[in-house]
Formats: C-alpha cells, sequence, structure tokens
C-alpha cells in the first residue's frame, strides 16, 4: 500500500477582518499608504524600526524593510509594494520572508468607509502543517488586534494624522 500525504506548500494559510471606519474612502487610503512610512508603526506595535528603501511615498514597486520585536528577539525582513490602487486596494508583500498583507477600503456613503484587513501566510513548511489551525487561529487573533489598532487610529482625528 502506498501513502500519499496531499499538501502543498503553496497553499496560503489566511486571516481577514473587516470594521466600518468614520472616515470618507481617501482619508482612509491616505493614512494608510499616503502616510505609509509614519503610520504603519502605529497600527504594527511589533514593527520598532522601519526603513524605507526607495523614496517616499511609496507607490508600486517600493521596498521597505521592517525590523519587529517578537518574543523579544528582533526580526527583520523586506518586503515590495504589490497593489496601490488609489482609495481602494494597498498591499505588500515579504521578499525574503513568505507572506502577503492587503488592505481594501470600500466606501460606504460618503464620510463613512469599510476597511478590510487580510494576512497571507504563503508557505507553510511541511514539518508545520500539522500546526495550520493553530497558525490560523493566532493569525486571525493578529490580523483582529491589528484593525482594532488601525479602526481606532483612524476614528480619532486627533490621533490619525502622522
Amino acid at each position: 500500500m502506498e501513502l500519499k500525504l496531499n499538501v502543498n506548500r503553496a497553499d496560503p494559510v489566511t486571516a481577514e477582518a473587516s470594521a466600518m471606519i468614520d472616515r470618507e474612502q481617501a482619508q482612509v487610503f491616505d493614512f494608510i499608504a499616503g502616510h505609509f512610512h509614519e503610520n504603519y508603526p502605529r497600527w504594527m506595535t511589533d514593527v520598532i524600526e522601519i526603513q524605507c528603501l526607495d523614496p517616499t511615498p511609496v507607490k508600486k514597486g517600493s521596498r521597505v524593510r521592517q525590523v519587529r520585536l517578537e518574543n523579544d528577539e528582533q526580526i527583520t525582513s523586506t518586503f515590495e509594494i504589490k497593489e496601490l490602487e488609489a482609495f481602494d486596494v494597498f498591499s505588500f508583500e515579504g521578499i525574503d520572508m513568505p507572506y502577503r498583507q492587503i488592505y481594501r477600503i470600500d466606501p460606504i456613503s460618503e464620510d463613512k468607509s469599510n476597511l478590510t484587513f487580510r494576512f497571507e501566510l504563503l508557505e507553510v513548511d511541511l514539518f508545520m502543517r500539522p500546526f495550520v489551525k493553530l497558525i490560523r487561529s493566532a493569525m486571525i487573533e493578529g490580523v483582529e488586534s491589528t484593525l482594532a489598532t488601525l479602526s481606532s487610529l483612524l476614528s480619532h482625528p486627533e490621533t490619525s494624522r502622522p
């Protein structure tokens, strides 16, 4: 008898959450993408340092290096801006680590927007595949926490200015 494991390392593990923001779509997009280098560490609280490797403001193809503090260990990674569609979508993907972050802003009314944050782990090593449910659970918690922080910053105009 032959045993086959149907495991594809390329299947991403994803987590996504959405929130309604009492700000117009352009303001939300400007906070996230227009002032990315200033604001990203404010909503990604584990980021302790960010360095734009290309001139600011960021644009499609821009590269950014970040240093995150994870379990008292500094982790450096570089990512590239993949999508920058005015007012709608902003995303970036790890160059040296297999992840993607996507921010989608949909207008609800003149002064309300729906913000969706999606995190994708693009590869999971075979030995970690048995833990995918735990990984996804931790990712969901992280995505919800990140979205809550971002929503809070955007909901208080006095704190959302760079």
